[in-house]
């Protein structure tokens, strides 16, 4: 399953710079109700402002050593241990430091479950290849808080 994200990736990588457009190397932390995801992500932009790729998160391991065994026996089938798919960014401000985008990231979960998530996440970029962001987003109806650091080639 790893394998094929990282082929996933290697693609939209190799694309994105055969298309001229910006490669966008993405690592992130999301704050669920549950814990704390970890993730990764791979894009490219556009020249209009349009962000997609694919990305991989998955439960950080602080989350799996605070909940006891019991705990994690009777999480719900809809615990996240990991969750793989693509994603869309489409620009809804933008500025010459910062932008704000609606997210949109489609996947698996668990190797089971099809999820759409929602974001709406902002960036700032003090160096026209490194930016940080901060953003909400929706997960089973619930919000989510999300930052993250990026780099563009």
């Amino acid at each position: 399953m790893k394998k094929n994200i990282i082929i996933l990736m290697l693609s939209t990588a190799i694309f994105g710079t055969a298309s001229a457009q910006q490669l966008t190397l993405k690592t992130y932390m999301e704050k669920t109700h549950i814990g704390i995801k970890t993730g990764t992500s791979v894009g490219m932009t556009n020249q209009f402002g349009w962000e997609y790729g694919g990305f991989f998160q998955e439960a950080s391991l602080m989350e799996s050593l605070t909940m006891s065994d019991e705990q994690l026996r009777n999480l719900p089938r809809t615990y996240e241990r990991n969750f793989y798919g693509l994603y869309l960014g489409i620009p809804v401000m933008e500025r010459s430091l910062m932008n704000i985008k609606v997210q949109l990231r489609t996947g698996v979960q668990n190797g089971e479950n099809f999820v759409i998530t929602p974001s709406l996440l902002g960036n700032f970029t003090p160096h026209k290849s490194i930016g940080f962001g901060l953003g909400v987003g929706m997960r089973m109806f619930k919000p989510t808080l999300q930052g993250s650091f990026s780099i563009t080639l």
